[in-house]
């Protein structure tokens, strides 16, 4: 501190100045706050031509337009409705750069929802839009929901001059979406778009057409109704109301009818099955070049009668379907749909059960034999299981014979007891279920109480070709679940990962 010579003894003992020279510390404070002042505007402005210089030099200068476009992508819906694509146009409007990234992404550029019904001048700006895209596989999808065609005398959203136009002249598409509508509006639809081809003199959009989603929410006034005169398509997702019968032409009584031609030549098939009869199997058994199934089944806990002639035929001969590699049963309270089928080419597995916590002792057993049909030793490599409450030894015989298996997920699933367990003394120590391949096994959303401390030293002496991840995560905790020291090293010892997280 620099010393003053008009009030040195003051700073150096406790006197009470007098008014000369309080009027003198006063002046003197003032000079110093100002000298403060300005040397901090200074540092201020040295400090920011610092951080402007260390921009200049920063990584994401450096970063390439690709990462960058796949950043914008983990913020954008696959396909954009009218807010996604006023966001894009925002990210693009940052500056220069974020444009570019944006304009080179293509892919988020390749899907385009409409809401009904299309503004004036929409198809060159649709098109505009889709044309950014490249080369890419294209989706475009339809939200009709609100038409009024059924009860009134207006013209039907779904036959928009626009939309019709741009899947007859428009750029190629590969998947398109009719949501929300009438099945009165299908059928205009269809007509309208096979109208418009008459006219045109080579293929057109339509015909490129390789996946299509049709979401009807509404109930048919008792006619029956075909979905037909679709193109080409080997992928086909279909959403009616409950208690709605799709079935094949013949095969009872369906209100909705698939022609056989259409599944035979299907890859991939989303069914939501929501009512009581058999019907399903009938489509099944017409679907032998499918390679993706996803069944829904809602609501409905009981599906079939078991005395019915039909499923007791399947019962001891399954429906087999022999390409299916991925399995998918959605939001289904009941998975006795899998003593009826078998797939001797499946490699994934997913059941979402949702059996609100009472515990089936049933599961086990159809899972098992399902595996046992489907020869699932020699091809199941990933299993994903959620929302049951099962015994621990039927899981454990579920897995008993999957060498192949590489991923299992196990997610809100109530076991009441270790999922492995050992067994034998000293060098004949055996781990039950056995599991050699795996690669990633995810036990998911535990109950709190769940011991995982021992379970985690069964795993990691368990017999494996490579190592593991092995992520754990609990019920709504309070605290993430913790390992000593020793207990990691052990692990890791053992090639085991661990990962412990909140839920």
């Amino acid at each position: 501190m620099p010393r003053h010579n008009d009030f040195y003894e003051l700073l150096n003992s406790n006197y009470v100045p007098n008014s000369s020279q309080a009027v003198s510390v006063q002046q003197t404070i003032d000079g110093l706050s100002k000298t403060i002042s300005k040397l901090q505007s200074q540092l201020g402005a040295l400090e920011g031509e610092r951080q402007q210089l260390r921009a200049v030099l920063s990584p994401v200068r450096r970063m390439p337009m690709e990462i960058l476009g796949e950043i914008f992508a983990l913020v954008l819906p696959d396909v954009l409705d009218p807010d996604g694509r006023e966001m894009l146009r925002d990210l693009g409007r940052v500056c220069k750069s974020w444009q570019n990234a944006s304009l080179l992404a293509h892919h988020l550029w390749s899907g385009l929802q409409l809401i009904r019904p299309p503004e004036d001048g929409a198809y060159g700006r649709m098109v505009s839009w889709l044309n950014r895209s490249g080369a890419l596989p294209k989706t475009l999808q339809f939200d009709g929901s609100g038409c009024e065609c059924t009860f009134e005398e207006v013209p039907c959203l779904s036959t928009n001059p626009d939309l019709v136009r741009l899947l007859t002249t428009g750029p190629p598409l590969d998947h398109f979406e009719l949501l929300g509508i009438h099945v009165g509006c299908f059928v205009n639809w269809i007509d309208a778009v096979n109208s418009a081809k008459k006219s045109l003199p080579g293929p057109c959009p339509w015909d490129t057409l390789r996946s299509f989603r049709l979401q009807c929410p509404y109930q048919l006034d008792g006619e029956s109704f075909v979905i037909q005169h679709l193109p080409f398509v080997t992928s086909l997702n279909i959403e009616f109301p409950s208690d709605l019968v799709v079935g094949v032409e013949g095969d009872g009584d369906p209100m909705v009818i698939i022609p056989v031609k259409l599944l035979n030549q299907l890859t991939t098939f989303a069914i939501e099955f929501d009512w009581y009869g058999t019907e399903i199997f009938s489509l099944l058994e017409s679907c032998k070049n499918l390679e993706t199934l996803t069944i829904t089944c809602a609501s409905r806990f009981d599906l079939f009668d078991e005395r019915e002639p039909k499923l007791l035929g399947l019962a001891k001969s399954r429906v087999v379907l022999p390409k299916v590699r991925k399995f998918s049963i959605g939001r289904s309270e009941t998975s006795s749909i899998l003593k009826y089928l078998a797939m001797p080419a499946l490699t994934d597995l997913d059941l979402d059960l949702e059996y609100g916590r009472e515990v089936d002792d049933k599961f086990g057993a159809t899972l098992h034999d399902f595996f046992r049909a489907s020869n699932a030793s020699e091809s199941l490599q990933a299993l994903r299981i959620s929302n049951i409450e099962v015994p621990a030894a039927d899981l454990r015989h579920c897995l008993s014979n999957l060498p192949l298996l590489k991923g299992l997920t196990l997610q809100w699933v109530e076991f009441g007891d270790k999922l492995f367990e050992t067994t034998g003394e000293n060098q004949d120590l055996v781990i039950s279920p056995n599991l050699p391949s795996l690669e990633h096994l995810k036990l998911l959303s535990l109950p709190r109480t769940y011991e995982y401390q021992s379970e985690l030293w069964d795993f990691s002496k368990a017999k494996r070709y490579g190592p593991c991840i092995l992520t754990v995560s609990f019920q709504h905790p309070t605290t993430v679940g913790s390992c000593s020291p020793l207990q990691i090293q052990a692990l890791k010892k053992a090639g085991v990962l661990l990962n412990l997280i909140a839920f």
